[in-house]
């Protein structure tokens, strides 16, 4: 008995240290992953435009907001990207961990353990691609240390003191969350909301203020990226590939939707509908809700409408959720708590099962990703055999860039028909024209754009990869006069440009 009052103990004592070296061990295989996720080839692909002088949007395009390529430039290699991710998502535990201690009672260390355990788990595992260095991943840091300021704020003045800087900086950290991804506009919203409820006439005067100070926090950065982009004479397309192209794109998957009379999906409207019913709510029995429920429920139902903004059911995007579901457990580890509040976390989890499944989010199977891993880190499989658990095309992606790297020179650049950017990066060639993969084509038709660049260029090689099975008439018949077929790499064909006067 002595001897498991002492493990207890030092549980008791060393419960974070213990969850940062587990964390380390579901997160450290994501270092060694072979280079094959679409997003994050395009990531570095136009991280290596930047380092080379392109300007965003204007000569290169995604249809995502600068940092996540800024991230991506600073590492210019796949691995020193994984590797930032990795530094970045230890800050967010850190981050959170601190949050939980401030608004539980730090003498309940399940009221804290439980939260930050459950985050930082789902945070790593490939059921929600927590493994995979995407902007949701860089996007809850800041989102979660703008909560953080602004409710220790609102536990050390009760919305009296009418100056601190302390919403400035969370409209900052929001409007950088904001920057790597369009949805973290929700996350800002959802903390626009609480300040709505926990304003009374007493403290009206303040409470405008913290918000014009949380706003001007937030509009800075972007009207930065604004005079930054206008200055370079990328304004307009920066406006429309990072903003409003996401509109119809966002709508692109389940374009047979039901639609309302005004174009807007009826689904959209009723799940918004849905989160004004629960801000009215809170609204109306705010003098009997803790504001720590307040925010934690009006945090999750916001984020939850930007998960589901798109309809599209890729796991990544319920990262967002993530931050105010786990906090939702704190209740729990309070024995003293009432049963209404500890019900928030059952409401909040049956609420998102709900919603994954009747989306039909995706998921990814942990133990098969972790068994593959550590098979091949202890010789127990060969690189292909472990490279085989990503994808048959994945070997194909290393044989395809080192082809390029090998026949190409530093500054030429190539052309691929296909959804494989990551053979740009990894070949360290840019490619020709704006568009890293053929979905950008064919969803901002960039058909005649694309033709008249290759026209324009006409590169040494161009790939079509075997996954796209789209036509593009267009470019076969260009192909068909200036190219000849020099290779075929399981099925990804190679062309070759013919000189003209080889032509003639």
């Amino acid at each position: 008995m002595p001897a498991f009052k002492n493990i207890k103990k030092f549980l008791k004592g060393h419960w974070f240290l213990l969850l940062l070296a587990f964390t380390f061990l579901l997160k450290i295989p994501a270092l060694f992953e072979p280079f094959t996720y679409g997003d994050e080839g395009i990531y570095l692909t136009l991280g290596q435009a930047v380092r080379k002088g392109l300007v965003l949007y204007r000569d290169i395009h995604d249809n995502k907001p600068p940092l996540i390529y800024l991230m991506a430039a600073l590492t210019n290699s796949f691995f020193y990207y994984r590797l930032l991710f990795l530094a970045w998502s230890f800050a967010t535990i850190g981050v959170f961990y601190n949050f939980v201690k401030l608004i539980f009672p730090k003498n309940r260390t399940w009221s804290i353990a439980l939260p930050t355990i459950v985050f930082a788990v789902l945070t790593s595992l490939p059921i929600l691609e927590g493994n995979i260095a995407n902007a949701e991943n860089f996007m809850i840091l800041p989102t979660i240390g703008a909560f953080f300021l602004v409710f220790k704020f609102l536990d050390q003045n009760k919305i009296k003191s009418k100056i601190s800087l302390k919403w400035f900086l969370a409209g900052l950290l929001m409007s950088l969350a904001f920057l790597f991804k369009v949805p973290g506009l929700f996350d800002f919203a959802a903390l626009i909301a609480l300040l709505v409820i926990l304003i009374s006439k007493k403290n009206f005067k303040a409470s405008i203020w913290y918000a014009f100070l949380g706003i001007l926090g937030f509009l800075l950065p972007i009207l930065i990226t604004v005079a930054y982009f206008a200055y370079h004479q990328a304004l307009k397309e920066y406006l429309i590939s990072a903003f409003s192209q996401n509109l119809p794109y966002l709508a692109s998957w389940s374009a047979g939707t039901m639609a309302a009379d005004n174009g807007l999906p009826t689904a959209l409207i009723i799940r918004a509908f849905i989160v004004l019913v629960v801000f009215i709510i809170l609204w109306i029995f705010k003098k009997k809700i803790p504001q720590t429920a307040s925010m934690i429920v009006l945090w999750f139902f916001f984020t939850l409408f930007a998960a589901l903004l798109s309809s599209r059911p890729y796991p990544h995007y319920l990262l967002q959720v993530i931050p105010p579901l786990s906090l939702s457990l704190g209740f729990l580890g309070l024995p003293k708590t009432k049963i209404s509040l500890k019900m928030i976390f059952i409401l909040l989890s049956v609420t998102l099962i709900g919603a994954a499944f009747s989306f039909r989010f995706w998921h990814y199977p942990n133990w098969p990703y972790y068994r593959n891993f550590y098979k091949y880190i202890f010789r127990a499989q060969s690189q292909s055999e472990y490279f085989a658990y990503f994808g048959n095309h994945t070997q194909d992606i290393y044989d395809l860039s080192s082809f390029i790297k090998s026949h190409t020179q530093d500054q030429d650049e190539i052309f691929i028909w296909g959804t494989q950017p990551s053979i740009y990066s990894l070949a360290e060639r840019l490619p020709i024209g704006r568009y890293t993969v053929s979905y950008h084509i064919i969803d901002f038709n960039g058909y005649q754009q694309t033709l008249e660049t290759l026209n324009q260029k006409q590169p040494t090689w161009i790939i079509k990869t075997a996954d796209e099975k789209r036509p593009f008439a267009e470019l076969d018949t260009f192909l068909d006069y200036n190219y000849v077929l020099y290779q075929t790499i399981n099925g990804h064909q190679i062309y070759y440009h013919i000189p003209k006067f080889v032509r003639l």
